[in-house]
């Protein structure tokens, strides 16, 4: 099915079935990212994701939630998983002042998925219905769907009944994810690629060609993409100066700073900043 837009800019998808990795292609394989938090059901079967170089297991009709500036990917699905999908602003939440744990839980690129099915409706048909009342491209309908997702996610952080499910790399891992999880944990500190290969038993050589067939990148891409994910972190939670956030990054030039935040944030570190925080305004 095809994206569904609202007048307010609200984005949802359902999206077909997924085969498994074999079945496709490097590009179907790429790794994702995107400014906006998803809110996501799984129909039918449980899927298998990368994010932050961890792998987690996202069970059918269990509501998960991830901010999508970590870049994430599916690495195995049931061949009959169906996903039905919200992409929430940040600012929009940020702007309901959702309990500061939950919100925390978000921004430090945590995934959330309820241990049991959402009540009083389960939750598959809320977000189909959301994704339905979205295509209508009606204002009445976007405000009703704004409020009943602000509803559900309130209830969300009051039962307290999800909880993140990243879990440290388990051994025997995969060297697909051996590599990434390397990189996520270094990639502040600049790893050289020859640093990751060894880390996942490889050689370079091999480990750059197997990189760039199941992600669609190179390493150093990714890396990058890491540093502007910390770095709209930052920016969207702090106060700090942008130079500041741009040497924690990793990141010893201005113009490569600026050139690489355009890139992937499409835009400057400023125009970023000033979506969740007006002029003047100052994080809290």
């Amino acid at each position: 099915m095809p994206l569904s837009s609202s007048p307010i800019r609200l984005i949802a998808r359902s999206q077909a079935p997924m085969p498994g990795p074999k079945g496709r292609s490097a590009g179907d394989r790429g790794v994702h990212q995107h400014p906006e938090v998803e809110l996501l059901v799984f129909e039918h079967g449980a899927v298998t994701m990368l994010y932050g170089g961890r792998s987690l297991e996202v069970p059918p009709e269990r509501l998960a939630l991830f901010w999508g500036a970590m870049p994430h990917q599916a690495l195995d699905a049931d061949p009959r998983a169906v996903s039905h999908v919200v992409y929430l602003p940040v600012p929009m939440l940020m702007h309901w002042q959702l309990p500061a744990g939950f919100m925390r839980s978000l921004l430090d690129f945590e995934v959330l998925i309820e241990a049991a099915p959402g009540a009083p409706a389960g939750d598959l048909d809320c977000v189909k219905h959301w994704i339905r009342m979205l295509g209508r491209r009606s204002v009445e309908a976007d405000r009703i769907v704004l409020l009943e997702v602000e509803a559900r996610l309130r209830r969300m952080a009051l039962d307290r009944h999800a909880a993140s499910v990243l879990a440290p790399r388990a051994a025997g891992a995969g060297r697909l994810e051996r590599m990434v999880e390397t990189i996520a944990r270094r990639c502040l500190s600049a790893p050289r690629a020859e640093e990751v290969a060894r880390e996942a038993g490889l050689t370079r050589a091999y480990a750059a060609r197997l990189f760039r067939r199941e992600t669609g990148m190179t390493m150093l891409e990714y890396i990058t993409r890491q540093r502007i994910s910390h770095a709209q972190r930052l920016l969207a939670t702090t106060n700090r100066g942008v130079l500041d956030i741009m040497g924690e990054c990793g990141f010893k030039s201005p113009t490569r700073f600026y050139a690489a935040f355009r890139r992937y944030a499409e835009g400057t570190p400023a125009q970023y900043r000033r979506r969740f925080f007006p002029a003047g305004a100052a994080a809290r």
